[in-house]
């Protein structure tokens, strides 16, 4: 994967206010911990952040401009953002001891078109979107691709099926279904119309028939 770099500056001052000033000044306070590494403040340009998150999830990203933690090969863990801007307000970085294992969830890529929704009308499902797996730093994927063309109705693949990278273990229960193809739901039936039993449009004939009956009398004594 990728090592991307990023700049950083140590943040100074506290509080909302000095939070504000950084902000207005198009940077985004963060804050550096992890293997080895004493949380530190600090502070990014927000455009150059911007730039590492789109390096993709699980980036190895390597600093400057901070002694502390200078050189340190870090993931970005979080990212927060304004719920009504949309803009980057704070990051959490962490440092990696890149000769240990870490965990880290990795992003599933569903590849192709199952038989069972393309030709039966089956409608796929995906239980989960990520994997935790265990490996070592300079080992992530950056996505794990799973082949579903093959699907059909009811069949699954779990975490046993998926074909995982050298040295990179899964850490969620193997039996643990990943993607299934379910039936389509049965389309409701339209209730047809309440037809009257043989009886009752007997009955409501007779009805008729005897109100036209009694419609020239009627008209009769209207001319009297």
């Amino acid at each position: 994967m990728e090592r991307l770099k990023l700049e950083i500056a140590a943040r100074e001052g506290r509080g909302k206010s000095a939070t504000r000033k950084i902000r207005a000044a198009g940077r985004v306070p963060g804050v550096v911990y992890g293997s080895g590494v004493e949380p530190v403040a600090v502070t990014a340009d927000s455009l150059a952040l911007a730039r590492v998150l789109r390096g993709g999830a699980n980036a190895l990203v390597d600093l400057s401009g901070v002694k502390a933690v200078e050189g340190k090969p870090v993931l970005l863990k979080e990212v927060q953002r304004d719920p009504l801007s949309r803009r980057h307000v704070h990051f959490d970085l962490y440092a990696v001891n890149l000769q240990a294992r870490l965990d880290v969830e990795v992003p599933l890529h569903f590849v192709g078109t199952p038989k069972g929704v393309q030709f039966d009308g089956g409608v796929l499902e995906p239980l989960l979107r990520t994997l935790e797996v265990s490996c070592m730093p300079l080992a992530i994927p950056e996505s794990i691709s799973i082949d579903i063309s093959n699907l059909g109705i009811g069949d699954a693949i779990h975490v046993r099926d998926i074909q995982l990278p050298a040295d990179v273990v899964s850490k969620i229960e193997l039996d643990t279904t990943v993607v299934h193809v379910i039936a389509p739901r049965a389309e409701e039936e339209v209730a047809p119309a309440a037809v009257p039993a043989e009886g009752e449009a007997a009955a409501a004939a007779e009805g008729a028939e005897g109100a036209a009956a009694a419609a020239p009398g009627e008209a009769a004594k209207a001319e009297e």
